[in-house]
């Protein structure tokens, strides 16, 4: 069960200094070393301005939902580690099913709370973020540049099947990432 979002009390003190520990991109030696609570950072702030291209759609309550589910939407990597997108879309299919919710579930559970219900608005510009902020550092690091043209590819892909009308701004974005 879920509860609305002001009624939970958020992760520990512990669990948030932890993200400034957890070392991403370990599956790329030549990547720039970006921890957990970077990462989070980064996502939250263009979740925040792509919510913004939402004119009065964007009310304070929903900036304040994006915000803090961006802020907490990769916690449980506290307690497993980053784990690449590849390797959780084959848990996602083959192994567990929805694996980022049930983690999720299970890791707010663990500490004596349920996770928060977000609003489907808050989730896509969530969607679009994560994408952006991981085809962002391909962009800006000049990694692989295969797997850049890909997770470009894919940002464009999730927006315009997500929100179709942030294509514009997530285009921007890119350009002035490269």
């Amino acid at each position: 069960m879920t509860q609305p979002l002001l009624s939970v009390p958020g992760p520990s003190f512990e669990d948030i200094f932890a993200t400034g520990h957890v070392k991403r991109w370990h599956t790329k030696p030549e990547a720039v070393a970006q921890t957990l609570a970077d990462h989070l950072a980064k996502v939250a702030m263009l979740a925040d301005r792509l919510g913004r291209h939402l004119g009065e759609a964007y009310t304070p309550q929903l900036a304040y939902e994006t915000l803090m589910l961006a802020l907490d939407h990769d916690l449980p990597e506290t307690e497993h580690g980053d784990i690449p997108n590849p390797a959780k879309r084959w848990l996602n299919t083959r192994l567990v099913g929805p694996y980022d919710y049930e983690v999720a579930v299970d890791w707010w559970q663990a500490r004596g709370q349920s996770a928060a219900e977000p609003s489907p608005l808050a989730e896509q510009l969530l969607w679009v973020a994560d994408i952006l902020e991981a085809a962002g550092r391909y962009w800006v690091y000049g990694l692989d540049h295969g797997l850049r043209h890909q997770m470009i590819f894919e940002a464009c892909t999730v927006t315009r099947r997500v929100r179709p009308d942030l294509l514009p701004v997530v285009a921007e974005a890119l350009r002035a990432a490269g």
